[in-house]
């Protein structure tokens, strides 16, 4: 980064962490997450705006350092379950009808009640534990946002041009008539509603390949739907732009790459993190931050929406798509932050949300992420195993020709390979050093890579898998 960008890097560091810090100083917080090892980078980030020592309450471990019993009280609850959608409302569960144990154990740590709950989970709406007031929650009419048969009446409303869609029930006829209605020659994605919660991860999505009669999609889906959004399969790099929604402005950030890959077989999307090597064109980059722009203007005037937002689209041949909208924190945000580690990201989108009348500055804001961003890219990406690890481990990996392999004594490495135990088995994760990031690349021939590496190393079995074609550069 330039001399000017790490000077911009830190004024926007001490000017946010000297906002919030009256905001959070002296405050008690009782948090819940899915991941142990994500609150307690939570926690640290409040600690160090002055807040008191927080109550944690974890779905399990997950892979990484724990946060020291100085840092937090730690109840981890060890739930098991079979995907991400299920940890999360298992949760949800749990918060809702606290445990005799834990409920005076929380008691304990706060007599007087006057702590606030921090509900550290994408999928989860506003709620209240035992019986501490939420702070920074979305409200229901924000999480409804993420059902997918009504997204397409919000990107009409704002203008924002999409791919074509039908909206019908969960009856294998009528998708079927969309889908032979839709199709131009990929196949077509069916998604579920929301009926039974808010789903992500590619968990409530089936692409229904060409020669597929979708049968097993529809027996899927309706055991989780009443209706189903049916649109064709694109061809091109998956991608989602960040923002924030402030009282009187909306600031936007660059553009994502979502590494979400192709199994060789089957119904199912591979979803594996996000990074920000690629860069689309100008003229894309630019649509991207007007579509964003405009659905951040939207949210704020249709919903009252604050906060941060996330758009998820692809960059097709005819350029962005949106296809979901996510009215709260996104795993984007992580990436784009990667060059500011001293910014209190985090807490400034819980006070934006919980609606604290401050000072935000949002054209700093933009301007040092927006900065940043482009100056320190990140080549990753991370998926959960069914493969059980029962303890975890760093290798060090070196490119050799088109693979990886673990690096030998005094070989300069590439990239570091992750794993570790997580709530449905095992958890992996690739980080390619800055210096061999390929600037303008996508990420997701490296990741696919890494899991290959993966698979002969740790005895995993992502097996074959493919990546998006960019059909916006050739």
């Amino acid at each position: 980064m330039n001399d000017t960008g790490s000077a911009l890097a830190e004024e926007a560091s001490a000017y946010y962490n000297d906002l919030l810090r009256p905001v959070f100083s002296g405050r008690k917080f009782l948090i819940a997450g899915p991941i142990a090892v994500g609150l307690g980078c939570l926690a640290r980030r409040l600690a160090a705006l002055g807040a008191e020592r927080p109550f944690l309450i974890a779905g399990s471990e997950g892979t990484g350092a724990l946060p020291a019993p100085e840092e937090a009280e730690l109840h981890v609850l060890g739930l098991e379950s079979k995907d991400i959608l299920e940890e999360h409302r298992n949760l949800q569960h749990v918060i809702d009808d606290l445990p005799g144990e834990l409920r005076q154990a929380i008691d304990a740590w706060d007599p007087t009640e006057s702590a606030s709950f921090i509900f550290s989970s994408p999928l989860a709406a506003s709620r209240t534990a035992a019986p501490r007031r939420p702070y920074g929650a979305r409200a229901a009419a924000w999480a409804a946002l993420e059902d997918k048969v009504q997204i397409d009446a919000f990107w009409d409303a704002s203008r924002v041009e999409r791919a074509p869609s039908r909206i019908v029930p969960v009856d294998y006829e009528a998708i079927r008539t969309a889908a032979e209605a839709l199709d131009q020659g990929l196949g077509t994605v069916w998604a579920a509603d929301a009926r039974d919660g808010t789903h992500g991860g590619g968990l409530g999505l089936r692409w229904v390949r060409p020669g597929d009669d979708g049968r097993a999609s529809y027996e899927s889906l309706r055991r989780m739907a009443d209706r189903v959004r049916v649109m064709p399969f694109l061809e091109g790099i998956p991608a989602s732009i960040h923002g924030i929604v402030f009282p009187d402005a909306v600031v936007v950030f660059r553009p994502v790459e979502m590494v979400v890959l192709r199994p060789a077989e089957g119904d199912r999307l591979f979803y594996a993190g996000c990074a920000t090597a690629f860069d689309p064109s100008p003229d894309d980059r630019a649509s991207m931050c007007d579509v964003a722009y405009r659905a951040g203007v939207a949210l704020r005037e249709t919903v009252g929406y604050r906060g941060p937002f996330g758009i998820d689209g692809i960059l097709s041949e005819d350029g962005y798509v949106p296809t979901e909208m996510n009215a709260r924190s996104g795993a984007g945000l992580g990436p784009l932050a990667v060059g500011l580690p001293n910014l209190p990201l985090a807490p400034l989108c819980l006070a934006i949300s919980q609606g604290e009348k401050l000072d935000y500055r949002p054209d700093l804001l933009e301007k040092a992420v927006v900065e940043s961003a482009d100056a320190h890219r990140t080549c990753a990406g991370w998926a959960v195993t069914r493969t059980t690890f029962d303890l975890g481990g760093v290798l060090e990996v070196v490119r050799d020709g088109d693979e990886y392999r673990e690096g030998g004594s005094g070989e300069e490495p590439h990239g570091t390979f992750q794993f570790g135990p997580s709530v449905m088995g095992g958890f992996v994760r690739f980080v390619l050093h800055p210096s061999r990031i390929q600037r303008g690349s996508s990420t997701a021939p490296e990741v696919i890579r890494a899991l290959r590496f993966a698979d002969r190393t740790l005895g995993t079995d992502f097996g074959e898998l493919d990546a998006a074609r960019d059909l916006r550069r050739q």
